[in-house]
């Protein structure tokens, strides 16, 4: 698929609400506006998606408009299995790294199954809100034994307030990024849960970001997020909200000309 996918999913003026999900060690982000949402990635357990979806998504409401893999790795994309089973799903947006994991090949099953209009991550895919626009940003092949090299990025803006969601990308293609869009944004959700590997000062300096959102589990194995990247943070003034102290991060967007308001719950 070449070109600009519009699609055109809101129909009345409503709030818009993005929700980075406390989901363990792994990312799920909720982009929602009325009846119509946006699901990037889907984190490491569908019974936790589930459990959160259906607090921010009304009961009778089974449908899910897109949902967007950032790649095929198991703490992104392994609740999304369960979404495919339990919602109705309008567009699946895959990234275009590959891996042969047997929850990525589930997922990949159930698109097929279940009859889902299905994508490959492209750069400059628009996903046009009445007043808001989620654009992909960057959507390489990445490598076979590093899928973060491929994560999907995408950019959204309301009004005067913008967020980048990263993935897992690593700081050896941050500079790629950078030289082919504008990255520059009010929230920067970082990448791969604020590990050392990611999140370069050359980077902030580009994006420069008021707050920074960082989705990790408690005592996560991996030690993330690492000491290097907080500093860095710290020292750029940049405000830092953690899933794994506050939970789910809901950023409240009543109207583009004014900041949203952050709910930790």
């Amino acid at each position: 698929m070449a070109g600009v996918l519009a699609l055109i999913i809101f129909q009345n003026q409503q709030k818009l609400s993005v929700y980075f999900l406390d989901v363990g060690q792994g990312d799920a982000i909720l982009i929602s506006q009325g009846q119509n949402q946006i699901l990037i990635d889907g984190g490491p357990s569908g019974q936790i998606l589930l459990e959160k979806l259906g607090r921010y998504i009304p009961f009778w409401d089974r449908k899910i408009e897109t949902v967007i893999e950032t790649h095929p790795d198991q703490d992104h994309i392994a609740g999304l299995a369960s979404v495919l089973e339990n919602y109705q799903v309008g567009a699946f947006i895959e990234s275009r790294a590959e891996s042969d994991s047997q929850i990525a090949n589930r997922v990949k099953e159930l698109t097929q199954e279940k009859n889902v209009n299905n994508f490959k991550a492209e750069k400059n895919i628009d996903l046009k809100f009445l007043e808001a626009d989620l654009k992909i940003i960057l959507a390489d092949e990445g490598m076979k034994d590093d899928t973060n090299v491929g994560s999907v990025v995408t950019k959204l803006t309301f009004g005067q307030n913008t967020f980048l969601f990263t993935g897992d990308l690593p700081s050896s293609e941050e500079a790629n990024l950078a030289d082919q869009a504008d990255i520059r944004a009010e929230v920067l959700k970082v990448a791969h849960h604020g590990s050392k590997y990611s999140t370069s000062q050359e980077f902030l300096d580009v994006v420069d970001p008021q707050t920074a959102i960082i989705s990790v589990g408690k005592n996560n194995r991996y030690g993330h997020p690492s000491e290097e990247t907080i500093e860095r943070l710290k020292k750029a003034g940049i405000n830092i909200l953690r899933t794994d102290g506050l939970g789910d991060i809901q950023f409240k967007c009543i109207k583009k000309e004014e900041n949203c308001q952050i709910i930790a719950n």
